[in-house]
């Protein structure tokens, strides 16, 4: 006692120094046994009451702390009254209070014990069940964290699942996949493929492809439903889809082409038709199993979900584009970005987001190709506000990729170059080999235009290396077709050559032509260097 007040940790009176307490060091054991003291000269119902408010929080609500302490109304108010005069707790607006150090709460914690202080926990989520029964998703999180904490992992895993599916609905990707893996913790066997799924999907929200496959793949191995088998087949060939693994996620969907379930065999067919598509070996089979995906849709009841559609519209544009038909493809983009942007407004966002930012970002990309970069900069801006603003991070790397050739496009390449590094940091971060291979080509043409040409012919080489080894075979002509005119002579026309066979062989007409000008150009003795396309 002494050294407390020798230190200044004590006042007259008897009173405890907070900033003495938060800005000296003292003994711990002296702090702990000053605290220890006042706490024991409480009435029995202010420590009720307190221990309780431990519970709650360093900030608290009165009637949750009075309600989970098990007294009547007026013992709770003079324990609160006693607590206030030991200067324990303080006041704050709306009938909540706050402690006066987190020193009291941890001597406090210490005391109670732990059982007692889980029992404590659990009626605090008990008394937060009974309080907002009338908007329980509101306050679902805080109700799972205090079962939690009250070794019931059983009664927080709901209300884990509705605090998850809360943040989904406003893009809190991270933590919706934290409660869901909260959920996942006290779910029994029968009901974790559906929490996995849930898990999955957030995760590769988030930008964590890796993690949500895992994840997904554990809850198709542990499906018992056929329609939760179902359901994470599709998610997970959507996740590997992303990590460029095209031919085992066909074989993930070509099961569930002739589902008698709609959404399944729209899904399934949409899914493979995109493999196709990005793959670009098979371009008119894409058409055929995009078109095959929009007969299905164009037969269900008209109210359904239209976010599939726009998705079809999407990737159908996809196809026109590495055909070189830019006029049709602009046209597809522009009805997916509407059908998507008039499903968010129904009320489809989660199905429709993916695709309005998608669509705009497609959009921006070929009407700079057609030399439209005003409008093209209206388009991939508003594609970065939204998916900045729904924490869309894996289509980000797409986008900053746009956004970097239409800067390529009006000569400002120190624009360019900036946006395609940032791209290729989180294309690398998230493990999306596609964009990286792309971007690796971006940073070439950068390089190229400065006229580095060892610089551009190591970047635009290693990104081709990337997309033959993925099989991505539109960016490798593509590729193919930038990188000819810095290499010698006859190594150029055996390069050009191989774009001309990977063109040809998809029906690619606007590459054909890039490699016709390219050819005449070196027929006629002249060195051409590309500007990008």
């Amino acid at each position: 006692m002494s050294h407390a007040r020798g230190s200044g940790l004590l006042l007259e009176g008897g009173t405890l120094n907070l900033s003495a307490l938060s800005s000296d060091p003292v003994v711990p054991q002296t702090v702990y046994s000053l605290i220890q003291g006042r706490l024991m000269r409480l009435s029995g119902g202010a420590r009720r009451v307190l221990d309780a408010a431990v519970a709650v929080g360093r900030e608290f609500d009165f009637e949750v702390a009075a309600r989970a302490a098990a007294l009547s109304e007026a013992a709770a108010l003079d324990a609160l009254d006693e607590l206030r005069a030991a200067r324990l707790v303080r006041p704050l607006d709306g009938g909540r209070f706050a402690f006066d150090h987190s020193l009291t709460m941890e001597v406090a914690y210490r005391e109670v014990g732990e059982p007692r202080h889980r029992l404590l926990h659990r009626r605090v989520g008990e008394t937060l069940e009974a309080l907002h029964r009338d908007r329980l998703d509101a306050e679902a999180g805080l109700i799972a964290s205090h079962f939690a904490e009250g070794g019931a992992p059983e009664r927080a895993a709901s209300y884990a699942m509705r605090a998850g599916r809360r943040a989904a609905r406003v893009a809190a990707w991270a933590e919706a996949a934290a409660f869901y893996a909260q959920a996942l913790a006290g779910t029994p066997d029968p009901g974790r493929p559906a929490v996995l799924l849930a898990l999955g999907e957030a995760l590769y929200s988030a930008g964590e492809i890796a993690r949500s496959a895992e994840r997904l793949r554990e809850a198709l191995e542990t499906a018992r439903a056929p329609a939760d088998a179902h359901a994470a087949r599709l998610a997970l060939a959507r996740t590997i889809l992303a990590q460029g693994r095209y031919a085992e996620m066909i074989d993930l969907v070509r099961a569930l082409v002739g589902s008698p379930v709609p959404d399944e065999a729209i899904s399934a067919l949409f899914l493979w038709g995109t493999a196709l598509s990005l793959e670009g070996a098979d371009l008119p089979g894409a058409a055929e199993r995009l078109r095959a995906a929009e007969a299905l849709i164009a037969e269900q009841p008209a109210g359904d979900d239209p976010g599939p559609l726009a998705q079809v519209r999407f990737e159908l544009g996809s196809v026109m584009a590495q055909q070189g038909d830019l006029a049709r493809a602009v046209a597809y983009y522009h009805e997916a970005m509407t059908v998507a942007d008039g499903a968010a407004e129904a009320g489809a966002l989660l199905s429709a987001e993916p695709w309005r930012i998608l669509a705009r970002n497609n959009l921006a990309y070929h009407l700079h190709l057609l030399g439209d970069l005003d409008d093209a900069e209206r388009h991939i801006g508003d594609a970065m506000a939204l998916a900045e603003e729904r924490g869309a991070l894996a289509l980000q790397p797409y986008l900053f990729s746009t956004a970097g050739e239409i800067a390529l496009a009006r000569g400002d390449l120190d624009n360019a170059e900036r946006l395609f590094t940032s791209g290729m940091e989180l294309a690398e971060r998230l493990a999306i080999p596609e964009r990286i291979a792309g971007l690796g080509a971006n940073l070439g043409l950068v390089a190229m235009r400065r006229e580095q040409e060892p610089l551009a012919i190591h970047r635009l080489s290693t990104a081709l290396a990337r997309a033959d080894a993925l099989g991505v075979r539109h960016l490798a002509a593509q590729i193919r077709v930038w990188l000819a005119p810095l290499l010698p002579p006859a190594e150029a026309r055996a390069t050009l050559a191989e774009a001309r066979a990977i063109a040809e062989g998809g029906g690619r007409t606007r590459i054909i032509d890039q490699i016709r000008r390219l050819e005449e150009s070196m027929a006629q003795g002249r060195h051409v260097k590309r500007r990008g396309a």
